[in-house]
C-alpha cells in the first residue's frame, strides 16, 4: 500500500455507505471521517496534531485506522497511550478487534503495563530457593500459591492473580530493573516476554504513567518506546497531571525503612544480608531510628499542615517547602556509610541472584538519597517541593518534588523534530482555542483541529442553575446543599450522578439525605464507603433509580448511557485547590512571568473539568437529561460566562429551592 492510498482506505471505511456501516450499530459520522483524515495528513506530513473530538465522534476508531495503516506502510510502531489500565484493556478487547475487521487486515497489537505488574519467574525461583529464608511461613505459603498460578497464567499480570498478595511478597517476585533483565531472565520471564512482544508489535497500547516513567530511559536498554515510533495520546487532558507525577520524585519514611529491612532487619534477623558476618549486620543497627528521627524532626519544623484530599479520596496533609535546609541533614552521611558497607558485602557474594537483589535495593536507596539531598537544598528551580503526611492507619511522611511547568520539560522531548505526536480528547479547547493546552504541554508547534459534536444538545440536554443558594465560601453553603441536591433528585426520581470536590461536603450531604432517599425508594451509592469504584458503577447501571455520590475520579471516564443516568448534579465549580503545593507553584510561576494566574490557569482548568463532569450525561444520540449546577458564582461572577460557554449549547434555566424556574437567555450571561 502506498502512502497516497491511506486517505482512500480511510474514506472507503468511514464515508457514507462505507465499510463502517456494515457493522451493526455503527453509522457514518462526518466528524469521525474529518478527524481520521486530519490524522492521516499529520502522519504523512510528520506534523504534530491536537484534536478535540467530543463524545460520540468515535475518536478511537478515527485514530486507530490511520495509525495502523501508517505503521504497516512505514514499518514503524504505533504507540497509543491512554489514561488508565482499564482503558488499555478496553482498547485491546473492543476497539482493536473492530479495527481489524474494518481493515480486513491482521496486525500485531499488544498492551504493556508497568513492569511491577508482571511476575518475574527468575525472582520467583530465587525467592523459593536461595532466598527462601527471607520469608516467614505465612509468606512462603503465598509464594507457593504464586508459583502454582505461574504455571497456568498466560501473561503473569498481577491483575489475574486469584488473590491479593502482600506487598512484601509481590515486591520480591515482580519485575524490577537491574534484577529482571533479558540477559538474566531470558524468554521464560513474563515481563521480558511482554517487552519483546512490545518491541515487535505494530501497535503498542500503554498508559500515560508508564509512558512518562519510560521517557527518561530513552538511551538505555529500557528503550522500546519512541525510537522510530509515533505516539497518539488519548485522554490528553490528563497529560499535564500525569507527566508532573511521572517526571517527579518521591522518598518516604515507610519506603526507606522497608528498603533497609529488605537488606537486613535487626529485630527479625531476616533480610538479603542475613547470612553476612556481624560487621555488616551491625551497620544496620539504629538506622531505622535515624530515619524516624529525621522525619519526625522535619515534621516538627514545618508549619501546621493544611488538610487536603488526594484524587483517590484518601486524606493527606501537605505543605510546600520554599526554603533550603529546613532541617539539618542527619541522614545522608549515615546512609552513604551504610551503602558503602552494603556494596562491599555485595562484591563478596557468590550467589548471582542474591547479588542482583542486593544491588537493586542498594540502587534504590541511593536514588532516595539523591532525592533527599535535592529536597533539602531545593536543587532544581523548575521544581516544586513539598511534604505529604498521611494519618493512621497508613501513616507515612513523603518528600515530593515535581516540575511545575511541564511544558518546559516536556515540550522539547515530545514536540521536537521526532514524532509525530497526536493528542486527542473530548475536552481540550477553551472558547474555541487550543492555546491553553498547547502552552501547558509545550506543544505550540502542533496543528489543531476541533470537530463538532454529533449530538443535538438543544434537544437532548438542559442546564439548571440554582440562583438562590449562597456561594461556596459562605458558612451557610454546606447546609443548603442537601435540600438543593434532594430537589434535583426528586425531579428525575434518582438516576443521578452527584459530583463533589470535597469529601467533607459529600459526607455531610449523604448523612443529611440518606433516610429521605431511602423513604423515596432511592438507593444511595457513595464513593469510598463500601464498594470499589468499578462495583459502584456496576450497581449504578443496574439500579436505574439509584443515586451515586462521587469525588474527583468520577468527573471523568464514566460512561453510563441510557436511563440509569439522566441527571448530573455539580455541587461546586471544580477549581483546583490553590494551596496545593504544585498548583501554588504553577500560579506563582505564571505571576512571575507577568501573567494573571486566575485567568491563565485556574479558570481554564475549571472550565475543562466542568465540561468533563457535564460530559458524563449525554453518551449516545438517544440520551436525554439535565445538568444541575449548585454554585451561584457561575451567575454572579464576571468569569461565569467563560464557564457557561464551556458547556454544550443547550437551554439554560434558573431555578430556586422553592421550585420556581425561568429561562436564562444568552444575552444575560
Amino acid at each position: 500500500m502506498h502512502m497516497d492510498d491511506l486517505d482512500q482506505r480511510i474514506d472507503a471505511i468511514l464515508r457514507p455507505g462505507g465499510t463502517m456501516e456494515e457493522v451493526p450499530g455503527f453509522s457514518h459520522r462526518p466528524q469521525q471521517l474529518a478527524m481520521a483524515q486530519a490524522i492521516c495528513r499529520a502522519l504523512k506530513g510528520d506534523r504534530h496534531l491536537i484534536v478535540e473530538a467530543p463524545t460520540g465522534v468515535g475518536k478511537t476508531i478515527a485514530y486507530l485506522l490511520p495509525a495502523v495503516l501508517f505503521a504497516l506502510e512505514q514499518h514503524r510502531k504505533a504507540i497509543v497511550s491512554t489514561h488508565t489500565k482499564n482503558l488499555q484493556e478496553q482498547l485491546l478487547r473492543n476497539d482493536i478487534p473492530l479495527c481489524r475487521s474494518l481493515l480486513r487486515h491482521d496486525f500485531s497489537a499488544v498492551t504493556l503495563k508497568g513492569r511491577r505488574n508482571y511476575l518475574c519467574t527468575g525472582r520467583l525461583h530465587a525467592a523459593l530457593e536461595s532466598l527462601g529464608g527471607l520469608f516467614p511461613e505465612s509468606e512462603m505459603g503465598e509464594l507457593q500459591r504464586i508459583a502454582a498460578w505461574a504455571a497456568t497464567t498466560a501473561d503473569g499480570d498481577v491483575s489475574g492473580l486469584p488473590f491479593v498478595p502482600s506487598s512484601s511478597v509481590w515486591n520480591a517476585v515482580c519485575s524490577e530493573p537491574g534484577i529482571c533483565t533479558a540477559k538474566t531472565c531470558g524468554g521464560d520471564c513474563f515481563f521480558q516476554r511482554a517487552k519483546e512482544q512490545a518491541r515487535r508489535a505494530d501497535l503498542l497500547v500503554v498508559n500515560h504513567s508508564l509512558f512518562f516513567s519510560l521517557l527518561p530511559f530513552l538511551q538505555t536498554e529500557e528503550q522500546f518506546l519512541f525510537s522510530n515510533d509515533f505516539v497518539i495520546f488519548d485522554e490528553a487532558h490528563t497529560l499535564e497531571a500525569v507527566a508532573s507525577e511521572g517526571l517527579g520524585r518521591r522518598v518516604s519514611r515507610r519506603g526507606l525503612i522497608a528498603a533497609l529491612h529488605r537488606l537486613y532487619h535487626p529485630r527479625s534477623k531476616r533480610g538479603l544480608l542475613a547470612h553476612e558476618k556481624r560487621p555488616v549486620k551491625t551497620a544496620f543497627r539504629g538506622m531505622e531510628e535515624l530515619v524516624d528521627s529525621f522525619f519526625d524532626t522535619l515534621m516538627r519544623a514545618l508549619p501546621a499542615l493544611p488538610a487536603q484530599r488526594a484524587p483517590q479520596g484518601r486524606e493527606v496533609r501537605q505543605v510546600r517547602v520554599k526554603h533550603p535546609s529546613i532541617v539539618a541533614d542527619t541522614l545522608s552521611l549515615p546512609l552513604q556509610h551504610l551503602l558503602n558497607v552494603v556494596q562491599a558485602a555485595e562484591e563478596r557474594l557468590d550467589d548471582e541472584a542474591l547479588t542482583r537483589e542486593v544491588a537493586a535495593v542498594r540502587s534504590g536507596i541511593s536514588s532516595d538519597l539523591r532525592t533527599l539531598e535535592e529536597f533539602l537544598t531545593l536543587g532544581n528551580s523548575d521544581h516544586a517541593y513539598w511534604v505529604e503526611a498521611q494519618p493512621p492507619p497508613q501513616e507515612n511522611v513523603t518528600l515530593c518534588a515535581a516540575p511545575f511547568d511541564v511544558g518546559r520539560v516536556l515540550g522539547p522531548k515530545l514536540f521536537g523534530d521526532h514524532g509525530p505526536v497526536i493528542l486527542t480528547s473530548a475536552t481540550l479547547s477553551i472558547d474555541g482555542s487550543m492555546t491553553y493546552i498547547q502552552d501547558r504541554l509545550g506543544a505550540q508547534s502542533a496543528d489543531t483541529l476541533a470537530v463538532d459534536s454529533p449530538f443535538d444538545y438543544l434537544r437532548q440536554m438542559r442546564v439548571w442553575v440554582f440562583e438562590d443558594l449562597p456561594e461556596p465560601d459562605n458558612p451557610d453553603y454546606a447546609s443548603h446543599v442537601p435540600p438543593a441536591v434532594l430537589a434535583c433528585i426528586k425531579r428525575t426520581h434518582g438516576k443521578a450522578l452527584v459530583l463533589f470536590t470535597s469529601t467533607a461536603l459529600m459526607r455531610s450531604t449523604s448523612e443529611a439525605l440518606e433516610e429521605e432517599l431511602a423513604a423515596l425508594g432511592i438507593r444511595l451509592l457513595i464513593q469510598g464507603k463500601e464498594l470499589s469504584r468499578h462495583a459502584l458503577l456496576e450497581e449504578f447501571r443496574r439500579d436505574v433509580h439509584s443515586v451515586l455520590f462521587g469525588l474527583e475520579s468520577f468527573w471523568m471516564g464514566i460512561d453510563v448511557p441510557g436511563e440509569a443516568l439522566e441527571h448530573v448534579i455539580i455541587t461546586r465549580i471544580p477549581f483546583a485547590v490553590p494551596t496545593h503545593p504544585l498548583v501554588e507553584a504553577r500560579l506563582e510561576d505564571i505571576e512571575n512571568r507577568g501573567g494573571n494566574p486566575f485567568f491563565a490557569y485556574s479558570l481554564p482548568e475549571a472550565a475543562l473539568k466542568l465540561r468533563q463532569g457535564a460530559g458524563r450525561l449525554i453518551r449516545t444520540v438517544a440520551d436525554k437529561g439535565v445538568v444541575s449546577i449548585l454554585d451561584t458564582r457561575i451567575l454572579r461572577r464576571t468569569y461565569g460566562k467563560v464557564l457557561l460557554d464551556a458547556l454544550p449549547r443547550c437551554p439554560v434555566e434558573l431555578i430556586t429551592l422553592r421550585g420556581d424556574s425561568r429561562p436564562l437567555e444568552r444575552n444575560e450571561w
